[in-house]
């Protein structure tokens, strides 16, 4: 009995782990080529699944004799999560990334903060230059001293 839920607990268990690691993948780089073995692997979970129903809601009705054919699905489980881990590899291997596209995205974010300290040198500067050329030592002394017709007079002459 305790067979007969092992076997399929580990089947489950096995189909399960190639669905993650399916589903991991597909949200890689090369996720386009993961679509098909995540749609194998879930039309191979469902029959499992179904079984460790039928086992787990009727323990009694289940013959408990022992052979070979009952290997099967465990075997069938196995190969296939070697097959994904094994694809993984392979496209790992074959198609390698895009070096020159990472370059350049690594070289725009550097460009990108040197930009960013230059312009906050420079808007530096700049203030620094404001605040010394507003404060100009010769500029027009205004007071209220004398009259508009004092100082018109004193221009005439």
């Amino acid at each position: 009995m305790i067979e007969k839920y092992g076997l399929a607990l580990l089947c489950l268990l096995l189909n399960f782990l190639a669905f993650t690691a399916c589903l991991r993948f597909l949200f890689s780089r090369q996720g386009f080529y993961w679509v098909v073995p995540l749609l194998v692997t879930l039309f191979l979970i469902w029959p499992n699944a179904q079984t460790l129903y039928a086992i787990a809601s009727q323990p009694k009705g289940i013959a408990t004799t022992f052979n070979l054919k009952e290997f099967q699905p465990v075997m069938l489980s196995l190969f296939w999560y070697t097959m994904i881990v094994t694809f993984h590899y392979a496209l790992k291997k074959t198609v390698t990334s895009n070096y020159h596209r990472e370059q350049v995205k690594k070289n725009l974010h550097e460009a990108r903060y040197q930009q960013k300290v230059e312009t906050a040198t420079y808007e530096r500067r700049i203030a620094r230059q404001k605040n010394y050329y507003s404060k100009a030592p010769a500029r027009v002394p205004v007071t209220n001293t004398y009259s508009q017709y004092w100082t018109d007079l004193f221009d005439q002459f």
